[in-house]
C-alpha cells in the first residue's frame, strides 16, 4: 500500500508543526512520506501492479502440471506397446512357396509370408465354396513343408450354406483328414478367439486357416498379427465377399469360380480359379487364372493363359 502525504492537511496536535500549506514546515508527515516511499516492503497480501500484470495463478500452474503429467503417462504407454508390437519374441521371417513365379513376383518374399495374416475373400456370395477350397489349397502346400497339424476354425453359419468339409474332398486338395483339426463355434466372436488362443498355444501347427459369417474389424486383424508373429504360424482367414473393410491384414486375395477343366469322362479334373491379390504390403496387386492339380497337388497357371503376354491377354493374365 503506497502512502502519499499531503501538505494542505492540517494536524493542530501535533508539536512543532508550521502553518498550514507551508513548504518549509518539518511536520513529521514530510518525513512519514519520505520513509514509507522508500524501501519499506509491502505486506505479504499486498500485490504491485507489475507482479498483478505478469503473475501466474495458482489454480491454472496446478492444471497445467495435471496436464503435462497426463501427456507424460500418455506417451510411456504409447512407447510400451510399441516395444511390444515389436518385441524379441518375433520368430524368424519365413515363407509358403505357392509354386507359381509369375504369382511371387507381385509378394515381397518367395511366397507368403508366415507370421502374418493373410485375407481371402470371395468375389460374390457364390463363390464361397471357390474360396474355401483356395484355403485347402494353402493348407496342402503347409502340410507338405512343415510338420504338425492343421487347424481349421469355422463359425457354425459359415458352413451353414455349403455344408462342412468331407474326408474324400479333403484327400482330392492333398489334406490328410488326420492331419486336419476342424474346430467349430457358435459366432464369429468365438472363432476370433479360438484362432488367437491357437496361434498363442504351444501346438505350433503347420498352418491355421478360419472361416467366418461376416467380415472381421481391425482390431481383430491386429490382435491375429500378433499372435501369428510369436511362432511364425502361417494364417488365412476367409470372409464373404462383400465390401472390403479396413483390417491389418499383409494381403488380401478375392477368389472367383471359373469352369474348371474336365478328364475324358466328364468329370471334374482340375478346380480353376480367378485370383486377384487385391492389397498387398510391400509388394503390388495382380490378377491371374489358376488352377489346382489334384495328383500334383500345386497351382499353376491355366494353360490358356500361360503362352499369352499380358499386353494381349485380357486383364486376367499375369501382370508380373
Amino acid at each position: 500500500m503506497r502512502y502519499i502525504a499531503n501538505a494542505s492537511t492540517h494536524h493542530p496536535s501535533l508539536p512543532g508543526s508550521g502553518p498550514a500549506g507551508s513548504a518549509h514546515a518539518p511536520g513529521p508527515l514530510r518525513g512519514a512520506h519520505l520513509h514509507l516511499m522508500g524501501s519499506t516492503p509491502a505486506p505479504p497480501h499486498s500485490r504491485t501492479k507489475n507482479e498483478s500484470d505478469c503473475g501466474t495463478h495458482p489454480i491454472a500452474t496446478v492444471q497445467e502440471q495435471k496436464k503435462a503429467a497426463d501427456s507424460a503417462h500418455v506417451a510411456r504407454l504409447r512407447r510400451t506397446i510399441a516395444k511390444l508390437e515389436t518385441s524379441f519374441f518375433r520368430a524368424a521371417p519365413s515363407f509358403l512357396s505357392l509354386g507359381i513365379p509369375e504369382v511371387q513376383r507381385h509378394l515381397p518374399g518367395p511366397g507368403l509370408a508366415c507370421g502374418v495374416l493373410h485375407e481371402v475373400n470371395a468375389a460374390t456370395y457364390g463363390d464361397g465354396p471357390a474360396a474355401l477350397g483356395f484355403l485347402f489349397a494353402l493348407t496342402s502346400l503347409a502340410l507338405k513343408a512343415k510338420p504338425g497339424l492343421a487347424v481349421l476354425i469355422a463359425s457354425q453359419r459359415a458352413f451353414a450354406q455349403w455344408g462342412r468339409p468331407y474326408g474324400h474332398g479333403l484327400y482330392r486338395f492333398g489334406v490328410d483328414p488326420g492331419r486336419l483339426m476342424l474346430v467349430e463355434t457358435s459366432t464369429d466372436k468365438e472363432a476370433l478367439w479360438a484362432i488367437e488362443e491357437t496361434l498363442r498355444s504351444g501346438v505350433r501347427p503347420a498352418m491355421v486357416t478360419g472361416v467366418l459369417e461376416h467380415s472381421f474389424d481391425l482390431t481383430a486383424s491386429r490382435r491375429l498379427n500378433l499372435a501369428a508373429a510369436a511362432l511364425a504360424t502361417p494364417l488365412a482367414l476367409a470372409s464373404p465377399g462383400k465390401a472390403a473393410v479396413a483390417s491389418a491384414a499383409a494381403t488380401r486375395w478375392r477368389i472367383g469360380a471359373l469352369p474348371a477343366s474336365r478328364d475324358r469322362f466328364g468329370l471334374l479334373l482340375h478346380p480353376c480359379w480367378s485370383l486377384s491379390l487385391e492389397r498387398c504390403r510391400h509388394g503390388r496387386p495382380g490378377k491371374w487364372l489358376v488352377e489346382w492339380d489334384h495328383v500334383t497337388h500345386c497351382f499353376s497357371l491355366v494353360e490358356i493363359m500361360a503362352d499369352r503376354s499380358s499386353a494381349q491377354g485380357t486383364g486376367l493374365g499375369s501382370v508380373g
